[in-house]
């Protein structure tokens, strides 16, 4: 049971990882399965008296994916406030480039 619980919270903890950077709102799910499974490692291998330091950081890695979830849920979405100043500044440099064209073409 130690063995499995490890070994699927470290796949857990791995793909809270990913997901925490990728897709903010799934990243919760594997986190928990990863704090779950770290626990019950961690209370096995101190029944038995084995080492408790794999399930020691399965746990430390699961709470740092939660707390860079929860760090990317509260980030401001900028790209979406810079997307009305670029369209604002592409039609004025449009209209400043036909203004250069029409000098250009007067002068010749």
């Amino acid at each position: 049971m130690r063995i499995f619980s490890i070994i699927v919270g470290s796949i857990a903890t791995v793909l809270a990882f990913l997901l925490s950077f990728f897709a903010d709102n799934f990243a919760y799910i594997p986190v928990i399965l990863g704090l779950i499974l770290g626990f019950t490692a961690l209370y096995i291998s101190k029944q038995n008296g084995l080492r408790e330091s794999v399930p020691k950081l399965i746990i430390a890695l699961s709470f740092l994916a939660g707390a860079i979830t929860t760090m990317n849920l509260f980030r401001e979405n900028e790209v979406a406030d810079d997307g009305k100043e670029t369209i604002h500044e592409k039609k004025e440099q449009e209209k400043e480039d036909i203004k250069e064209i029409e000098e250009l073409e007067g002068l010749e």
